[in-house]
């Protein structure tokens, strides 16, 4: 573990640069825990679990001998040192070497002739593009911070790219890989202990990708099962959200009161009836509906009694079961019956007729007095 001289993060070995404030570690880190036996300049042995030190950087070389070099920083010296003046500058020819000061502007009187003129050198464009990628250095991997500088995967913690220092504030994150890749590929192996060799690879079952396709297999087979109580399924919900109001074309009656027609009976108004010509619970009568297209017949929906007024629905009888025929163009009707509730509101009753072209609707049992007929006030159908 290296840590950082700047900011005092923690980084891992092999780092070249702070994760928190991008330092060159190999100039401003030290080790966490240096081996007790080792020296400066020295690596401690592998085999004790130690880290290894950081080497010294060396001091600049010296060439030439001491008249041409000059005074050593290092070295005492008895040449004042010479503070900076405002208008001039110091000339180093060599590191450690302080030479006289030169003023920058001419002083009045002085006959000494002004430096050459210098000319501005060609213009260079900076970099744009890191170091190039290790060879043998794995692609980033999902959820890692992708360096904008040289395409380096970074941890998600880390504020400065590990290879070539670029800011990672502004880095994308690569996505993660779809779900059928990740049950194909294989899942990532945990890195090995120092000193450890790594075992022979052997070919491992794929447990994740069989069990997917087992259970993709047990659901086509039950789907194919029960296949009829899911086209049953599918079509109920259909017949829910897709049926609309179908009108009859025409509708005639066992028997009707000549004020109270059949055609009362599709009128969409309430407050008109269609009535039986007798009195009485006969049980023999019906209404017959035509409609000019064949369509699927989803629901019927009845309003019992002469009216929803409270005072004329009891006045007359109320019919309580009937059958519903639905008969289809290929000669095939579709027969249920309902029971109805002695209540003046719509009720509306689920058929699933396909093809059907005509309906009779028959009373087969009623209820109010003896003397009145039966009456129903409104029927209607929907269907798709």
């Amino acid at each position: 573990m290296l840590i950082c001289g700047e900011c005092s993060t923690r980084n891992n070995d092999g780092e070249s640069f702070c994760a928190n404030c991008g330092a060159y570690l190999v100039w401003q880190g030290e080790q966490e825990k240096p081996s007790k036996n080792a020296k400066a300049g020295q690596e401690a042995d592998p085999g004790d679990g130690k880290t290894v030190l950081m080497p010294k950087v060396p001091a600049p070389p010296d060439h030439g001998p001491a008249s041409q070099r000059g005074t050593r920083m290092d070295q005492p010296s008895s040449v004042p040192r010479v503070t900076r003046l405002p208008g001039t500058f110091l000339d180093e020819e060599a590191a450690g070497v302080i030479r006289a000061e030169k003023p920058l502007k001419p002083v009045p009187g002085d006959t000494a002739e002004p430096p050459p003129e210098v000319k501005p050198g060609r213009r260079t464009t900076p970099l744009e593009t890191g170091p190039p990628p290790p060879r043998d250095e794995t692609p980033p991997a999902p959820g890692e911070l992708i360096c904008g500088r040289c395409g380096a995967g970074n941890n998600r913690e880390r504020h400065y790219c590990r290879r070539c220092a670029a800011s990672l504030d502004e880095a994308a994150v690569v996505p993660p890989l779809p779900w059928w890749r990740r049950l194909a590929s294989p899942r990532p192996k945990a890195p090995l202990p120092a000193g450890t060799r790594p075992k022979r690879k052997r070919r491992h079952f794929p447990v994740r990708l069989v069990g997917f396709l087992a259970v993709l297999g047990v659901l086509g087979g039950a789907a194919y099962a029960g296949r009829a109580t899911i086209d049953t399924a599918v079509a109920q919900v259909q017949d829910r959200f897709l049926s609309s109001d179908r009108r009859a074309n025409s509708v005639t009656a066992s028997s009707s009161q000549p004020d109270r027609l059949p055609g009362f009976a599709i009128d969409t108004f309430n407050d008109r009836s269609w009535a039986a010509g007798v009195a009485g619970n006969t049980g023999d009568q019906y209404l017959d509906f035509v409609f000019e297209r064949e369509f699927r017949l989803t629901q019927i929906v009845i309003s019992s009694g002469a009216s929803k007024d409270s005072n004329i629905f009891i006045k007359e009888r109320r019919p309580l079961n009937v059958e519903v025929t639905a008969g289809r163009a290929d000669g095939q009707p579709t027969t249920e019956r309902f029971e109805l509730k002695d209540v003046p509101e719509t009720q509306s009753f689920y058929i699933a007729a396909d093809r059907v072209t005509a309906v009779r609707l028959m009373i087969l049992d009623s209820t109010g007095p003896e003397e009145a007929p039966v009456a129903i006030a409104e029927v209607q159908f929907l269907g798709r």
